[in-house]
């Protein structure tokens, strides 16, 4: 089977080469990028990398040999945005004499500080640190979530041991090492500390 001369005589494009041209042409660009406004898109399948569907997290994957999405990050990594503590979850009376606060209490740190307590600190502390939480109301009878050592009353913790029981919990407390950064776990201690001065 002859192919048409993609040039006549003369060297000028013929007719269905510069239409093959031109649709190639419209082809490649038309992939590059799709917006979703209006709602429709032209030829989605060249478009799977850039809408693709991102797996959920507690689902099946068949890509992974133990067949999970969320898999354990290998050995001696550190998650983005966390740096090693070099303690061990027994070590609570050491940091307390090791680590000090870097951060100061400027107006910024404590409102964060304030805003993180209020998230993951609070439903069982409670909003001022008195040991009066949801989680603890809720559980009055069942004796499951005692707070024998309201945070709000004169404690006597370091700014370490303190930081460091955040860390890696105590007693029922998780660990909020993997939820709460560094530096907002030191932001919640200076939290603390207003918390513990108002309540003076």
């Amino acid at each position: 089977m002859n192919l048409p001369l993609l040039r006549n005589a003369a060297g000028v494009m013929t007719l269905p080469a510069l239409l093959a041209t031109l649709l190639l042409a419209g082809v490649g660009l038309g992939g590059c990028r799709v917006d979703r406004e209006p709602a429709y898109e032209w030829l989605p399948w060249l478009n799977s990398m850039e809408f693709s569907s991102a797996a959920e997290t507690n689902t099946k994957n068949a890509n992974f040999k133990n067949g999970l999405t969320m898999q354990v990050p290998p050995a001696g990594t550190i998650p983005r945005g966390f740096k090693p503590l070099h303690y061990t979850a027994a070590e609570a009376e050491r940091a307390g004499g090791d680590l000090k606060n870097p951060l100061e209490a400027t107006p910024e740190n404590l409102a964060r500080g304030k805003e993180r307590f209020g998230v993951f600190c609070s439903p069982c502390h409670g909003p001022v640190g008195a040991g009066d939480g949801l989680v603890v109301k809720r559980n009055v009878g069942f004796g499951s979530f005692p707070i024998n050592n309201p945070l709000a009353g004169p404690g006597t913790w370091p700014d370490g041991k303190v930081f460091h029981m955040i860390s890696f919990g105590r007693g029922n407390m998780p660990s909020y090492a993997t939820q709460i950064p560094q530096e907002d776990r030191w932001r919640i201690v200076l939290h603390l500390r207003e918390l513990q001065k108002a309540n003076k």
